[in-house]
């Protein structure tokens, strides 16, 4: 067929696209109501797949022009059932990342633009960025044995969040530390540090260890960053290596025993 594609007519191309399309919907259909739970999220996602392939054959052979936004948008709305049924958490992701893709937000744009050159700018954002998260948990508590969407949305935005929190925190508060004024660095820590400090008692009080550790783990490491960048030239002289060594390992310390402190506190069941 590849060798003889220029030849086959268009009729030809499009029938057998429509007929293995029918083929994977009906095998999508029988593995579902066999509860086969495998086979069914193997054939989602080829169905899916399939369903991008035949609208783009379509579009070349009738040369039809959209460009990249009607084509994600029809894919993504003709998908939309096989990415219901799964239970695949990255599957409902990428769906989420194709139909988002369709879409024209001018004003999230224009943020994002600006998100470098304005501290209130990222901290709105991240702000924003939890309020999605906390929406999508939300929702998730309620239609979780129907569809992922909500769970995948919530993953998708709190991760988003996770990243421009360390990029606020590298942008202000570390790399540019000698470059920027030391009320705005003191500022963009803080943001950091509360957040931090906020998963880490969500994750208390959901009884979440793992969230916990994650958490800890990711400021400790922040925490160091923060150090190389303001003392990193300590470590080019033989005395000031032993110093930030000694302040490293002081470090490491204080955070053996806290949380050795917080084992004891009993907040964990």
């Amino acid at each position: 067929m590849a060798a003889n594609w220029d030849t086959l007519g268009a009729i030809t191309k499009i029938t057998g696209a429509f007929i293995l399309l029918g083929g994977l919907f009906y095998t999508t259909w029988w593995c579902v109501v066999q509860q086969k739970k495998g086979l069914s999220e193997l054939f989602a996602i080829l169905s899916f797949l399939m369903i991008g392939a035949t609208i783009g054959l379509i579009g070349q052979v009738f040369n039809l022009e959209g460009g990249w936004k009607s084509f994600a948008m029809a894919w993504a709305l003709l998908g939309l059932p096989f990415v219901i049924i799964s239970r695949s958490l990255f599957f409902n992701m990428g769906w989420i990342c194709l139909f988002c893709s369709s879409l024209k937000f001018v004003q999230l744009e224009i943020l994002l633009d600006t998100l470098w050159e304005d501290l209130p700018n990222a901290t709105l954002c991240v702000i924003g960025l939890c309020l999605l998260s906390y929406a999508g948990n939300k929702l998730d508590q309620a239609v979780h044995s129907r569809t992922m969407l909500p769970k995948s949305f919530e993953k998708l935005t709190l991760w988003t969040t996770y990243l421009c929190i360390w990029l606020i925190g590298l942008h202000w508060g570390c790399w540019r530390w000698s470059d920027r004024s030391l009320l705005i660095a003191l500022l963009a820590n803080l943001l950091v540090f509360t957040f931090f400090a906020l998963r880490m008692f969500l994750a208390i009080k959901t009884q979440n260890i793992s969230s916990f550790r994650r958490n800890a783990i990711a400021l400790e490491v922040y925490i160091f960053v923060l150090f190389a960048s303001a003392f990193g030239n300590l470590f080019l002289s033989g005395v000031g290596f032993i110093l930030a060594g000694g302040v490293i390992l002081a470090m490491i310390y204080v955070f053996r025993r806290t949380a050795r402190y917080i084992k004891t506190m009993e907040v964990f069941k």
